[in-house]
C-alpha cells in the first residue's frame, strides 16, 4: 500500500499511488509471486528516485518464482550496465544472472531449477529521470495507459510486452536451430511440456542441463528434443533472453500501469480491463485495493489460475 502527494521539483514523475493483489484461484497453490520496490527501497546507491514492479508466475513449483522475487532486483543493482544507466542491458544482464544462480542451485542443492520455471513481466521507473524500462518473459503482461488530467479517463492503452509462444513463427525457428522442437499433442502449442517459449529456470530446456545423456534428462526434454541433434550441438530451446522496451515519461501526462499474470489477461482485453482499473480508482478506490479486486474476481472463476495484478498511478511534474 502506497501513496505519495508530494516530489520533488527535480523529479520528471511522481508515483502517486500504487498496490499489488493476488488470488490463489482453482489451483492447489500459489506459485505466483509479486515484487513491489518503492523508492526508498530499491538498493542501489543514487540520488535518483528507483521503482521496481514485477510478476512472477511460476510453474512447476513455487521455486524459481520466489527466487527471482527476491533477488532480481538486487541482481539488476548490482549489473556494471546499471550505474551507466543502460536499464535495458542491464536488465538482460540481470536475467542472465539469474539463470546462473538457479544453475548452481541445481548443481549443488536441488534439481528443482530444471523441473520449474517463471515468466517475468518487470517495469522498472528512474522517476527523476522518466525513464521506463519494461521487459517480459513468457505471457504475463504489462498495459500502459494515458490518463485524461481533467478527467482522469484512460485512452492511448498500449500493451508493452510480448508473449512468448513456441508456434510463433521466429520463435519456432529459434527453438529448431537450438535442437528442439515443438510439439501440439495436447492441442496446445508446447515444448516439452511449456506452453511458452522463453521464461527463467525450467533449466532441462536450457544448456548445458539439455545436454545430458538421455539416461538423466527427463521425458519432457527428450519429447523436446530433436533427434538427429547431438546433445553437445543443443542450445537454448527454452530462452531467457527478453523482449524489452525503453520509453520516456513525460512530465506534463499522467499515466496508468497495470502488470498482470494470465491468470487475469486470459480472460479479459487491455481495454476493458484498463477501463475497469480506473472505474474503481474513479470511486476513490486505493491502488491496493483495485489490484486485489481485479485478482480476487479473476480466482474466483471455475476452474481459475493464479492470478496477480500490480497497479500504479503516475502523474507528470507538469501535469
Amino acid at each position: 500500500m502506497f501513496r505519495n502527494t508530494l516530489m520533488s521539483t527535480s523529479d520528471a514523475v511522481l508515483l502517486f499511488d500504487a498496490g499489488a493483489g493476488q488470488a490463489q484461484g482453482s489451483r492447489p497453490f500459489q506459485e505466483d509471486r509479486c515484487t513491489f520496490i518503492l523508492p526508498d527501497q530499491f538498493p542501489a546507491q543514487t540520488d535518483d528516485k528507483l521503482a521496481f514492479f514485477a510478476i512472477y508466475d511460476g510453474h512447476g513449483s513455487e521455486l524459481v518464482s520466489e527466487h527471482a522475487s527476491r533477488n532480481l532486483h538486487h541482481i539488476l543493482a548490482k549489473r556494471p550496465e546499471f550505474d551507466q544507466g543502460d536499464y535495458v542491458a542491464a536488465i538482460r544482464g540481470a536475467l542472465s544472472d539469474m539463470d546462473g544462480e538457479l544453475l548452481e542451485t541445481f548443481k549443488h542443492k536441488t534439481s528443482e531449477p530444471a523441473m520449474s520455471g517463471s515468466t517475468v513481466a518487470v517495469c522498472f521507473v528512474n522517476l527523476t529521470t522518466g525513464d521506463f524500462i519494461v521487459s517480459n518473459l513468457g505471457d504475463s503482461c504489462v498495459i500502459l495507459a494515458e490518463r485524461d488530467p481533467k478527467t482522469d479517463r484512460p485512452y492511448h492503452i498500449r500493451r508493452l510486452t510480448k508473449a512468448h509462444k513456441p508456434d510463433v513463427p521466429s520463435e519456432q525457428a529459434r527453438i529448431e536451430k537450438a535442437g528442439g522442437k515443438v510439439n501440439t499433442r495436447s492441442g496446445t502449442a508446447r515444448v516439452g511440456s511449456l506452453n511458452m517459449s522463453r521464461a527463467i529456470g525450467d533449466l532441462q530446456y536450457k544448456n548445458p542441463v539439455n545436454t545430458l545423456d538421455d539416461d538423466s534428462s527427463t521425458l519432457y526434454t527428450r519429447r523436446a528434443s530433436s533427434s538427429s541433434t547431438p546433445s553437445e550441438a543443443r542450445g537454448d530451446y527454452l530462452s531467457n533472453e527478453p523482449y524489452t522496451s525503453h520509453y520516456t515519461l513525460q512530465p506534463d501526462r499522467r499515466y496508468l500501469l497495470v502488470i498482470v499474470s494470465d491468470g487475469v489477461s486470459d480472460h479479459t482485453d487491455d481495454t476493458s480491463l484498463i477501463q475497469h482499473v480506473m472505474k474503481l480508482s474513479m470511486r476513490g478506490m486505493r491502488a491496493s485495493d483495485v489490484a486485489q479486486e481485479i485478482a480476487s474476481t479473476a480466482g474466483n472463476r471455475p476452474t481459475s489460475d493464479n492470478a496477480s495484478c500490480i497497479v500504479a498511478m503516475l502523474d507528470g511534474q507538469k501535469s
